[in-house]
């Protein structure tokens, strides 16, 4: 696989996490492991608003669609292939429209991790500028 996209997938990747500031060690938590970095290594922070399209709305259309085309009394097969497009584009535009949204947060260690953390769509920017804050007032106690 191309490292590039790769990188763009795992950037968009959903791994729910909690952060916390132990001493001078900037804490992730997750549901099944932690990861920690001191501060003095952290080189960035930053967030990425991340929106997907509601696959299960496709999903949805495609079985309706399904259904419909082979409980049809027509032999037609364009006519079958209506039957079947039309609550199956319909759900496209649904599920384009309900898309899911969360924000990354990722943490960049000096030596080139990327520590990666899902919140709630619209709280990355507050996150990355309170761990940011909490950098800073490690710095100035240091």
């Amino acid at each position: 696989m191309n490292p590039e996209i790769a990188a763009a997938a795992q950037a968009r990747a959903k791994r729910y996490g909690q952060w916390s500031v132990k001493d001078e060690k900037l804490r992730i938590t997750f549901k099944d492991s932690e990861e920690s970095v001191l501060f003095e290594d952290t080189s960035s922070i930053n967030y990425l608003k991340v929106e997907n399209p509601n696959f299960l709305y496709m999903i949805l259309g495609f079985v309706i669609g399904i259904i419909l085309m082979v409980n049809s009394d027509t032999s037609d097969f364009a006519m079958m292939m209506g039957v079947f497009l039309i609550p199956f584009g319909i759900s496209i535009f649904i599920a384009f429209g309900n898309k899911i949204k969360y924000d990354n947060v990722a943490i960049e260690t000096r030596g080139g991790k990327i520590i990666r953390f899902t919140v709630e769509a619209g709280k990355g920017k507050t996150i990355m500028e309170q761990i940011e804050e909490e950098k800073r007032k490690w710095e100035m106690n240091k």
